[in-house]
């Protein structure tokens, strides 16, 4: 059961804008937008594609200067030049303001992947031609030359044990997650159910559960009816002007999932 826990962001308002006939501010969400409020430690987007539930979180992730975990940061991407030109617009009312967190698309996880295990090739290599270029020097020595590159590997394996590229991407994918795990924290999700099974997402509520009564923050984007599932969190629909708050039960996902699993057959002879 998730309880009254730490909470970071309490709401999000938009401040006087100039138009709203240019993107991201055109799209639906934000024709009647005024606010919108964090009561529980868990909060879920969810809608249609191009609703403007991702470009939402991109601008709070830009807003609160979360660090990016996974892939480039949200400030130095140009891919995320409306999520700077929202935050801009945004005004966040914090109880306790934070830097502990982090911002996650799943898509950018397969490219972590790849820095991390280059990380440690390099490190290896480094240690390899330390090997051959000090071998004729002292201990001392070898052993300075050595320790940027040993506490690298350290590092590594501490976090990620032997590599996130020796697993499944299920699994390496909450490896990493945990491993970057903090008490306290904020973290924005973007649809991380993608490389998940079903049984692996639930190892995901796990985690986000356990994270929350360390007392952390959670908000996320999500296809996953699974995910929407998570006891006490709060789902808001994008799909209506501007998001609005709706039951688990009432939801698109939930009831067309539904509705497919009991008669699959007779639901695809009407599409």
């Amino acid at each position: 059961m998730i309880g009254d826990k730490n909470m970071f962001i309490q709401s999000i308002q938009l401040k006087e804008i100039a138009s709203r006939r240019h993107y991201p501010f055109s799209l639906p969400i934000f024709e009647q937008f005024q606010s919108l409020s964090f009561i529980n430690p868990i909060t879920i987007f969810i809608g249609e594609n191009g609703s403007g539930k991702s470009t939402f979180l991109e601008g709070i992730s830009a807003a609160s200067q979360l660090p990016a975990a996974g892939g480039v940061e949200v400030k130095d991407d140009p891919d995320f030049l409306y999520a700077k030109e929202l935050a801009d617009s945004f005004y966040i009312k914090w109880k306790i303001k934070t830097r502990t967190g982090f911002f996650l698309r799943a898509e950018d996880f397969i490219s972590f992947t790849k820095r991390i295990k280059q990380m440690r090739v390099d490190a290896e290599n480094e240690l390899t031609q330390i090997e051959e270029k000090y071998k004729n020097k002292s201990a001392y020595a070898k052993s300075l030359a050595s320790l940027p590159h040993e506490r690298t590997l350290n590092q590594l394996n501490h976090l990620y044990q032997n590599g996130l590229e020796t697993r499944s991407h299920g699994e390496s994918f909450l490896d990493f997650f945990q491993a970057r795990i903090k008490p306290n924290g904020l973290y924005l999700l973007d649809e991380p159910e993608a490389p998940l099974s079903p049984m692996r997402q639930l190892t995901l509520i796990s985690i986000i559960l356990e994270a929350v009564q360390n007392g952390s923050q959670f908000i996320i984007v999500t296809h996953s009816p699974i995910l929407m599932g998570i006891p006490n969190a709060d789902l808001y629909t994008f799909d209506s002007s501007p998001p609005a708050n709706i039951a688990f039960e009432e939801t698109e996902h939930v009831m067309v999932t539904k509705q497919f699993l009991e008669a699959p057959q007779r639901f695809i002879k009407y599409l």
